[in-house]
């Protein structure tokens, strides 16, 4: 069975959702750059398709309940959630979602998660690479952390668009800022020694980390023994036990993924509706022509994902 764990679904109700608690820029930014946004059911399922892909597992990219509003952010997070589970229990054999929950309101957050993997069934929590400006090795949400790893819960990360002045011109906060989003978010969590202190969460991060195995050498070197790093060295071995999407369609970086962080760590990704057509068709050729051997690539396709999320398959 083969598994997209990177795509996201925007029908016009969760965009009502988003525009009633979001930026509207941010809102209308996010459908505008997806050429298949507001695509029914029917459409995506013909979509996958056409390119191969037996399931897809949906979450909403930027569009995250994270506002300071205490209440906007729970009934954005339920409204939310309903949509996607009404989606996965509609076409249960082609569908599967990342809940989301409300964030930076730490218990409630914690009550949502409960509710979208114990009542809606969802295979795991998506989350942003940043939480309404906050760093995710914040303190503030160590009890998070803990909820989710006491569950084994898979956590899916997505870039929310944050980036400074620098990024501002031509598109570089989405071409070369969402991956950089992705690096910097996997490091300070490894770094910081969540994911060692919460060793059964098991973390998604797309784009296959950002920059991360072009610059394993440089992070396990001498310029990245930090005094404050809170992890026995090197920093590669804690990597390695993060799962990374291939939503990227350069064999030559899948490649490089596959040597610096092992097949057993690289999942299908997407991006869809971001990718349509043959363009997202290309996201699984590029893997099934990457040169890679048919066990590994067998491993990216449906392997990994199908255990990782328990979705049948992956023997």
């Amino acid at each position: 069975m083969m598994v997209d764990v990177h795509g996201h679904y925007f029908p016009d109700a969760l965009i009502s959702v988003a525009e009633r608690v979001l930026d509207p820029d941010l809102v209308h930014l996010t459908r505008s750059r997806a050429p298949g946004a507001g695509f029914s059911p029917e459409q995506i399922i013909e979509q996958l398709d056409h390119a191969g892909i037996d399931m897809q597992v949906v979450s909403p990219a930027t569009l995250l309940p994270f506002v300071e509003d205490r209440g906007d952010a729970v009934a954005a997070a339920r409204e939310m959630n309903d949509i996607y589970a009404d989606l996965t229990r509609a076409f249960p054999a082609r569908f599967a979602a990342f809940g989301v929950v409300p964030l930076p309101h730490v218990d409630a957050a914690i009550d949502e998660a409960a509710r979208c993997i114990d009542e809606l069934k969802m295979v795991g929590i998506a989350l942003g690479c940043s939480i309404a400006g906050r760093q995710l090795d914040d303190p503030m949400f160590e009890p998070l952390w803990a909820e989710l790893d006491r569950r084994g819960t898979s956590i899916f990360l997505h870039p929310v668009g944050a980036s400074d002045a620098s990024l501002n011109a031509y598109n570089l906060n989405w071409m070369v800022g969402a991956p950089f989003e992705d690096t910097l978010a996997v490091l300070r969590l490894v770094l910081s020694g969540v994911t060692t202190r919460y060793p059964s969460m098991r973390v998604i991060v797309p784009h296959m980390g950002g920059t991360i195995p072009f610059l394993m050498t440089r992070i396990d070197g001498p310029v990245g023994r930090s005094s404050n790093i809170g992890i026995e060295l090197p920093v590669s071995k804690h990597l390695r036990k993060i799962f990374y999407d291939t939503s990227n369609r350069n064999p030559h970086a899948l490649r490089c993924a596959v040597d610096t962080l092992g097949a057993e760590a690289l999942v299908l990704g997407t991006d869809f509706p971001y990718s349509l057509d043959d363009r997202l068709r290309e996201n699984v050729v590029y893997v099934a022509e990457s040169g890679l051997g048919p066990d590994t690539i067998d491993r990216i396709l449906d392997a990994n994902a199908s255990r990782l999320l328990g979705l049948g398959g992956g023997a």
